[in-house]
């Protein structure tokens, strides 16, 4: 007994192979209507095989081999002579596969793409190509959302991130993306709204395009501002203001608890004579480039042109631009090193006398080390009391012992320092802010950074007003500048604070779309983009 009905077909015969079951079936049809001139026609011509994939059945290839008749056409004016019998409603015609396996095909290209959704049919007994698929995707298309759509959430998604962005929409009551857009022009945003006027709430970013495209596309919609990217401006400014401030903060009085903490630290091994030339020659190639975007800023360029201009990200344009001095690198704290666990164990060889290197390393080889000798003998160099009497240490006097020089963490981990819930904060960490609160506009700035984190969580609504009047009064340029912004996006930011949608499934919906984009090696058209992304996950 067959799994599916083969209409107008007598099955003959049923072979079974390891690989695949052939079904040999004949046409059962007296007659058919020319597909040109549409007259029945009950005179045979002659037959015809037809070899068709089927769906398989129980894990095994079905393969068809149909016999189909051909007729004559006894229409006389008819341009066609002869004609093949069609199966319209299982088997299209010319198709090398029945309508029942397309759907299966269509489902699969959209879920895994061309040629992984190949590699998967393969398996279960479909032989397919991935340009098949990929035509089978575009033909087929997705359903689209026919429901009134009331609230919406906005974000930009990279084609290629810092150079062209599109747009995706998402209902954010049914969780799924309505559209996606080539790119993120308010006039193109604007274009669609106005085709759906039941929308009441968008929420979007801080992009002023969008809030532009919202305002002439959907007046009626209220605007809300994401509240993540509210914290995330706010973070931004932090990390402007303590690159300018960096230079004063690491010269604040260390406290004997932060000295302590500091002193647990490992110091770095001491760089060779190659890597100091190496950091030099870095360092005024920064050096030169700080001058030169100091004469452009005093020529009146902006940053955006800058880092058009010279080809470096918008934040190092930004940092060299608004820095009064040229800002040094950070010495960076020592990272964990596989040399690690055996510290105690060379901490002891060296107390005993024994200040050979290659020694040394010999014994913690003993002991599963499987590192070079240069970090034992970089750790030994710098622990030594006496020169080495061996190579050129032999003419070195006694290195004295290494004073510490306090380590001071990069603006971007102070500024995430600041955001945090003082309740979340390791000890070393609430030492480190205890520090930096020596300096009274960082701890003014600090408690104004908390109240705005507390209202944005909890949406105090009400606390909104008077936290912008009181950042006029602090005298710090980048939070008036912050505070500027929220003001002319007030009503958005108003309403992040009264409702309670947020952009959050937004976000996770362009996650999926870049997993979707990856997944096809980042070469895919926008056509088949939006397919995937709007099929149904």
């Amino acid at each position: 007994m067959l799994p599916y009905d083969l209409p107008n077909f007598h099955v003959d015969r049923v072979f079974e192979y390891e690989d695949r079951v052939e079904i040999h079936a004949s046409s059962t049809s007296t007659q058919a209507a020319c597909p040109h001139c549409q007259v029945f026609s009950s005179r045979t011509h002659g037959w015809y095989s037809r070899s068709p994939q089927e769906l398989p059945s129980i894990g095994c290839k079905i393969r068809l081999q149909l016999q189909v008749r051909r007729f004559r056409c006894m229409n006389p004016i008819c341009s066609v002579k002869t004609f093949a019998e069609r199966f319209l409603n299982w088997l299209p015609p010319y198709a090398r596969r029945t309508m029942r396996l397309t759907p299966l095909m269509h489902e699969v290209s959209l879920a895994l793409g061309a040629e992984s959704g190949q590699r998967v049919l393969a398996y279960f007994g479909t032989q397919v190509s991935g340009d098949t698929l990929l035509r089978v995707m575009r033909k087929g298309g997705v359903e689209t959302q026919t429901d009134p759509l009331r609230v919406l959430g906005v974000d930009d998604w990279a084609f290629k991130k810092g150079k062209t962005y599109g747009s995706i929409l998402v209902n954010l009551e049914t969780h799924h993306v309505i559209d996606l857009l080539a790119d993120r022009r308010a006039e193109t945003l604007s274009q669609w709204l106005k085709t759906r006027p039941t929308i009441e709430i968008v929420s979007r970013d801080r992009s002023t395009d969008y809030a532009a495209g919202i305002r002439a596309g959907a007046p009626q919609a209220i605007q809300i501002a994401d509240r993540w990217h509210l914290l995330l401006n706010l973070r931004q400014m932090l990390e402007r203001y303590l690159m300018l401030v960096y230079t004063k903060l690491k010269a604040l009085p260390i406290s004997a608890p932060y000295q302590a903490i500091l002193q647990q630290q490992r110091p770095r091994f001491p760089r060779t004579g190659h890597e100091k030339q190496v950091a030099e020659a870095s360092r005024q190639q920064r050096i030169a480039l700080y001058e030169h975007i100091q004469t452009k800023r005093e020529e009146g360029w902006n940053v955006t042109q800058l880092a058009k201009e010279l080809g470096h990200h918008r934040a190092t344009i930004r940092k060299y631009y608004y820095a009064t001095t040229f800002p040094e690198r950070n010495v960076r704290k020592s990272q964990s090193s596989m040399l690690d666990p055996y510290l105690p164990y060379l901490e002891q060889r060296l107390a005993q006398g024994c200040e050979n290197g290659l020694q040394a390393w010999r014994e913690i080889q003993t002991q599963g080390y499987q590192g070079t000798p240069h970090q034992v003998l970089q750790w030994m160099h710098m622990k030594r009391t006496e020169p080495s009497h061996f190579g050129r240490e032999m003419t070195q006097l006694p290195l004295p012992r290494q004073n510490f020089s306090p380590v001071l963490p990069s603006s971007q981990q102070l500024a995430w320092l600041l955001v945090r819930d003082p309740s979340s904060l390791k000890p070393e960490e609430q030492v480190l802010l205890t520090h930096l609160q020596q300096d009274q506009p960082t701890q003014a700035l600090y408690d104004m950074t908390q109240r705005f984190v507390q209202m944005v969580k909890n949406r105090r609504v009400e606390a909104l007003n008077p936290w912008l009047l009181d950042c006029e009064g602090l005298g710090i340029v980048q939070l008036q500048s912050f505070a500027l912004g929220l003001r002319q996006d007030y009503d958005a930011v108003h309403a992040a604070l009264a409702y309670s949608w947020s952009n959050g499934q937004t976000e996770g919906q362009v996650n999926r779309l870049k997993f979707i984009k990856r997944q096809m090696y980042g070469r895919a058209k926008f056509d088949l983009l939006r397919l995937r992304v709007l099929a149904p996950p």
